[in-house]
C-alpha cells in the first residue's frame, strides 16, 4: 500500500474564501474528500495531522472532525497506533455498492415514469447527448460526471430528494474513489447505446422494459468495474 506522506503544499481553506458561515471542519472535509477523489491521497495512505494542517492551512481540530465524518462515510479508516488512513479499495464492497445502486435506480426509473413530463424528457435527451459527445481515450472524471448526470436526472424526476441524495452518495463512493483511467474504454460505446435505448423505452412509457434495461445497465457497469479492478490488482502483483 502507498505510504507516502501528503505533499506539504498549502491550500487556502479560510472561511473568508468559502463563506464566512461555513464551518472550518466542513471546509476541511470537502477538501480532503476531493484529494481522495483526485488520488492525491491514495488508498492505504496514512493521513498525518501535521501535513494536512499545512496543506489545508487550518488547525488540528477541524482536521480531526473532518476525518471522523469521512470515516463514518467509509472513505477513511482509523486504527490504534496507526491513526487515520485512506480506506483501501475492496472489490466486494464495490460489488455491494452496485447492488444498492441497482435497487435505487430500478425504483427511480419506475417512479420517474409516473411523473415525467415532456420537458423532463427533453432535458434527459440533452444529458444523454452530452454524455455521448464526450468520448475521451480513457475514462476520466468528466466522463463519470456526464454519465452520473443522466442517472441523477432520472432520480430527480421522482421528486424524492432522499433518493437523489442516496444515489449521489452511492455514485461518489463507488466511482470517485477509483482510478478511472485504468478502466478499459470498451464500456463507453455500449453505455451510450443503453442510454439511447432507455430513452426510447421512456418515450414509449414501457415500464417493464425501462426497469429491465436499467438493471442490465448497472450490472454491466459493475462487471466492467470489477474486471478493471481485478486487472489492476494482477498488474500490481507482478
Amino acid at each position: 500500500m502507498p505510504k507516502s506522506r501528503p505533499t506539504a503544499k498549502k491550500t487556502t481553506t479560510s472561511a473568508e474564501e468559502h463563506g464566512a458561515n461555513t464551518p472550518l471542519f466542513e471546509i476541511a472535509y470537502n477538501r480532503i474528500k476531493e484529494l481522495i477523489f483526485q488520488r492525491k491521497l491514495a488508498p492505504g495512505q496514512r493521513l498525518i495531522y501535521k501535513d494536512l494542517c499545512q496543506m489545508l492551512n487550518t488547525s488540528r481540530t477541524p482536521i480531526i472532525n473532518a476525518l471522523t465524518k469521512l470515516e463514518e462515510e467509509g472513505y477513511v479508516k482509523s486504527e490504534s497506533f496507526r491513526g487515520f488512513y485512506v480506506k483501501p479499495i475492496d472489490i466486494q464492497e464495490i460489488s455491494d455498492g452496485f447492488g444498492v445502486r441497482e435497487a435505487l435506480e430500478a425504483y427511480a426509473i419506475e417512479h420517474a415514469l409516473k411523473r415525467m413530463q415532456p420537458a423532463d424528457v427533453e432535458d434527459l435527451k440533452l444529458k444523454i447527448a452530452d454524455h455521448e459527445a464526450y468520448m475521451p481515450p480513457v475514462y476520466d472524471k468528466q466522463k463519470f460526471y456526464l454519465d452520473a448526470a443522466v442517472h441523477i436526472r432520472i432520480a430527480e424526476t421522482t421528486g424524492n430528494k432522499g433518493l437523489v441524495q442516496l444515489l449521489t452518495k452511492n455514485l461518489e463512493h463507488v466511482y470517485l474513489r477509483l482510478a478511472l483511467h485504468t478502466h478499459h474504454p470498451d464500456r463507453m460505446a455500449p453505455a451510450v447505446q443503453e442510454h439511447k435505448e432507455l430513452l426510447q423505452f421512456i418515450e414509449a412509457k414501457d415500464e417493464a422494459a425501462c426497469i429491465a434495461l436499467m438493471r442490465r445497465h448497472i450490472q454491466r457497469a459493475r462487471d466492467h468495474v470489477i474486471t478493471s479492478l481485478e486487472r489492476e490488482e494482477t498488474y500490481q502483483a507482478l
